[in-house]
């Protein structure tokens, strides 16, 4: 876990402990000067130091050029208990409490100081450009309760070796005004600046030992006991998409939507270039240099792996890169009777080694109780154009329908699928789904993976934007 976290951060590394060490030094010899305590003070800057270094200067990895000026307001209090990223929050601030008491010997201003130090945290979080790691309630929370445990210990010890603190009336005054000019002047920044997003999860959970079964038994039959499970973490879905399985392997990474572990979702590898990261197929000794050639290398994975997804499907290849420089991908679909396109997918991306590099497979069975279709193609178009929000100035057109089985709480329907494309290059126009079967406008179709032909997206990785 650590590793990840400082993985390829050794300016960040070095740069951060020289900070701690210095601050550390100037509060040891303040201290010293003024006979308050040198040692515990020296370790009250380092536990700052290090907390505002973690939360403002770890570099994210993403592109920060805009502040995100956004707050995710955690609606479900127990789950940080639950989360890596939670607990991590909760023992960075205990240090903070412990040695803020043990320096200060002062009750509330270490307690209101420690909160206050993490709200300003996660506003600069959201509203400073260039950090854009997200403000978080649930950060919050655990930094608050860490900091509160830290200060019991403390207080604990120190009432136990009978140097108990100040009492707390003596600055209550002073905390409540401070307390109170730090939460108005922070009021007004984020009803200013921010938006508050209410949602049901936000990190990352553990796991038990029926979730890590069912990533071990996903990944043995696509790969064998080629790759090894590194992690194992619970990512809770939103609506009515399910949760999923992050799962680190030893060479790329892979997804598993959980509880029905219906769909897994490998990256290998994502470059024009080949490495041993991506997966042999056993018998395979040619590289393929086309279409055709990538279609019978894809095809014998699927029938060692997948046999059941072939049956009654039908493939289709689609290169990857302006040039095929990624490979190819190798799309298995299912149709019914009606045309509407079933539920099942099996996508394997070839690279130009003829290994797999990219997999995504769903072994959901086809539904055969869908209602009656009474709504055409053209008619569901219409339909959709009236209610999109059309962009001002300029035309809108519709690129293209598909009729395809999505599930709607708990329910399989049947839906005609459009999109819209526009001479508008900044205009996002999102797809439009509507009941086969009512003719009425589905604002919440279920979020499965996406049922268009594969793309490539910019890394060479298989697109699986949602419905």
């Amino acid at each position: 876990m650590f590793s990840a976290i400082f993985k390829d951060q050794t300016g960040f590394i070095v740069t951060a402990a020289l900070a701690v060490v210095l601050v550390a030094a100037l509060c040891f010899w303040l201290a010293h000067r003024a006979g308050r305590r040198p040692w515990s003070h020296a370790a009250l800057g380092a536990a700052v130091t290090a907390g505002v270094a973690l939360t403002l200067f770890l570099p994210s990895g993403a592109a920060a050029a805009e502040a995100s000026r956004v707050c995710v307001i955690n609606r479900n209090y127990a789950e940080p208990f639950a989360t890596q990223q939670g607990l991590l929050n909760l023992l960075l601030f205990a240090p903070i409490g412990f040695f803020g008491l043990m320096a200060l010997r002062t009750l509330l201003p270490v307690i209101a100081g420690s909160i206050l130090l993490s709200l300003c945290t996660e506003l600069l979080q959201t509203l400073v450009p260039g950090v854009s790691r997200g403000c978080d309630s649930s950060d919050l929370q655990m930094n608050a309760l860490g900091a509160l445990a830290g200060t019991a210990i403390a207080w604990g010890a120190l009432r136990l070796a009978k140097r108990p603190a100040i009492p707390p009336r003596r600055h209550a005054r002073a905390t409540a005004i401070t307390s109170a000019t730090i939460l108005v002047a922070a009021g007004i920044a984020a009803a200013t600046w921010i938006t508050p997003v209410a949602v049901d999860a936000t990190s990352l959970q553990f796991t038990g030992d029926k979730e890590k079964a069912a990533a071990h038994r996903a990944i043995r039959q696509a790969f064998g006991d080629r790759y090894k499970i590194s992690n194992v973490q619970l990512q809770a879905g939103v609506d009515d998409s399910p949760d999923t399985l992050l799962i680190a392997l030893n060479e790329g990474f892979a997804e598993l939507t959980w509880p029905d572990g219906a769909q897994l979702n490998v990256s290998l590898e994502s470059s024009s270039k080949t490495t041993p990261s991506s997966y042999p197929i056993p018998g395979v000794t040619r590289k393929p240099g086309s279409e055709k050639d990538a279609l019978p290398i894809a095809r014998r994975y699927a029938q060692e792996h997948y046999p059941r997804e072939l049956r009654g499907s039908e493939p289709h290849v689609y290169p990857v890169g302006d040039r095929a420089e990624l490979g190819w991908i190798i799309s298995w679909r299912r149709r019914n009777s009606d045309g509407v396109l079933m539920p099942m997918r099996l996508d394997v991306q070839v690279n130009t080694a003829g290994r797999v590099s990219q997999l995504l497979v769903r072994t959901e069975e086809d539904p055969h109780d869908l209602p009656a279709l009474t709504v055409d193609k053209k008619t569901a178009q219409r339909t959709a154009l009236k209610a999109l929000q059309q962009p001002k100035g300029h035309k809108v057109r519709i690129a293209d329908s598909e009729l395809l089985a999505v599930q709607r709480a708990g329910r399989w329907r049947a839906q005609w699928l459009t999109g819209f494309e526009t001479d508008d290059k900044s205009a996002v126009l999102e797809p439009v789904y509507v009941d086969a079967n009512t003719g009425k406008v589905d604002p919440r179709a279920s979020r499965k993976e996406k049922i268009e032909n594969p793309q490539e997206d910019g890394d060479g990785q298989v697109d699986t934007t949602q419905n």
